[in-house]
């Protein structure tokens, strides 16, 4: 018998989630504070030093049917453990960087690579071990993220001034192994003996072996490039991967380039690395508070998430015409609250539209989608800066990005709600479906 979902091992994936959560977007959403120390130590233009934090960024999201694959192939927890060491090793060695290359190398694609697989790990994880709870699970899971961006960026400045970037890139690479350790929290969701019970069912069963057979071979082929293209087939899912994708161009931009603009202000470096603090303390609460209200049945989490994009955007627009401090953090922490709600949903809304059975497929591929424009994002905001010599026209684009991708997917939302409302059958707006994703031919037994 499969264990119980919403309980028991449950929180501690959940945990486990949080800590990757801390590190990955902490470290990501941190850029800001390095980068500045970098357009000083190489005296390279915005735009290209720019692309370190934007490789890094893009990867994690680009690369996730890759992290597909390997979950197919190792399972979640050592797919878990390999991200931690391959973004320790990137991360540490950066110490030895002499030159921009080095750091796109390293930074960049190689932590890039681990943080994708670690990302990966912890969101197909907590969303198979939960079902009534699943909003509020991804909720605290990625709240690590919100305490991410609220620590790591005054902890980076602290280890600057006492280590220079180089040393506290190399502390940064003790605290990233860590993940190796709450990775290996991440059980498979089945037994060694219910998957030998499963094996010995699908032999034996006369009525149902060639539904068993047809089952675990649409699970031991779900990694394959056609399964994960055919997600597209669900209108839906197509329209709010269409919207999501053109609210991921800007997302990198207010951290990466938000401190730079301070400085511009004549904001010391020490104020202004808090502001990337102040959009992880309100991501933080935004999704404690959210993450419990967009578990209530009538709540529609598409329409949810795409509101929150939407006023995301309309922040961004506002941003250069504040120029001063307090104003700038009041910008940080109504951004950081919708920009909460609009990075925890995007799971749970995957799974509301095209089911758990599909997550990891669904969810790979958009990622993997919405990582092409993040890569362009950051660079173009800096080659915007040094094109007009300020932020303005950075900020006005990333909010107009953020408003567009939401309402396309608000309006095709309101559409769809309206027709199914038309029709005599009953309508969820969270369409959630029954199946878990790592069914028993996903599993390999070296991993149980």
């Amino acid at each position: 018998m499969a264990r119980q979902k919403d309980t028991g091992w449950a929180w501690v994936c959940v945990l486990g989630s949080f800590y990757i959560h801390f590190i990955v977007f902490g470290l990501m959403q941190s850029f800001g504070v390095i980068y500045v120390e970098l357009l000083d130590q190489f005296k390279s233009s915005r735009g290209e030093t720019a692309w370190i934090g934007s490789l890094l960024s893009g990867l994690v999201l680009l690369l996730g049917p890759v992290g597909v694959v390997v979950l197919g192939l190792l399972g979640t927890r050592a797919t878990a453990v390999l991200g931690a060491v391959l973004a320790c090793v990137g991360c540490s060695v950066s110490f030895l960087a002499d030159s921009l290359l080095f750091l796109y190398l390293s930074y960049g694609v190689l932590q890039g690579l681990g943080f994708s697989l670690l990302y990966m790990s912890a969101v197909v994880i907590t969303n198979q071990y939960f079902e009534k709870r699943r909003s509020l699970a991804n909720a605290l899971g990625s709240v690590g993220g919100g305490l991410g961006t609220l620590v790591i960026p005054p902890l980076l400045q602290v280890m600057m001034s006492e280590y220079s970037w180089k040393g506290a890139l190399l502390i940064t690479g003790g605290l990233v192994l860590n993940c190796a350790v709450f990775g290996a929290l991440f059980r498979p969701f089945y037994t060694r003996q219910e998957l030998k019970y499963m094996k010995t069912q699908s032999r034996t069963s006369d009525g149902d072996t060639r539904e068993t057979a047809r089952a675990c071979s649409r699970a031991a082929f779900c990694f394959q490039v056609k399964s994960i293209f055919s997600t597209f087939t669900n209108i839906r899912y197509t329209v709010y991967v269409v919207g999501a994708v053109i609210g991921a161009f800007p997302y990198t931009i207010p951290f990466n380039h938000l401190p730079d603009l301070a400085n511009d202000l004549d904001i010391p470096e020490e104020k202004s690395a808090w502001l990337i603090s102040v959009i992880g303390i309100a991501s933080l609460v935004g999704r404690l508070i959210f993450g419990r209200i967009s578990d209530i049945p009538c709540v529609n989490r598409v329409a949810f998430f795409a509101s929150a994009s939407i006023l995301c955007g309309a922040a961004s627009m506002a941003c250069p015409k504040l120029v001063s401090f307090p104003t700038l953090m009041a910008y940080s922490a109504f951004f950081g609250i919708f920009l909460g709600i609009w990075m925890y949903l995007q799971p749970v809304v995957v799974a509301d539209i095209i089911g758990v059975d599909k997550l990891s497929e669904g969810f790979g591929l958009l990622i993997c989608l919405e990582g092409v424009v993040v890569f362009l994002g950051s660079p173009f905001a800096g080659w915007l800066y040094d094109l007009t010599g300020d932020y303005a026209i950075s900020f006005y684009v990333t909010g107009a990005w953020y408003i567009v991708g939401g309402s396309i997917i608000l309006l095709y939302e309101v559409v769809h709600m309206c027709r199914r409302s038309e029709s005599k059958h009953s309508y969820s707006p969270n369409t959630t479906t029954d199946h878990v994703y790592d069914n028993a031919g996903t599993l390999r037994e070296e991993e149980l």
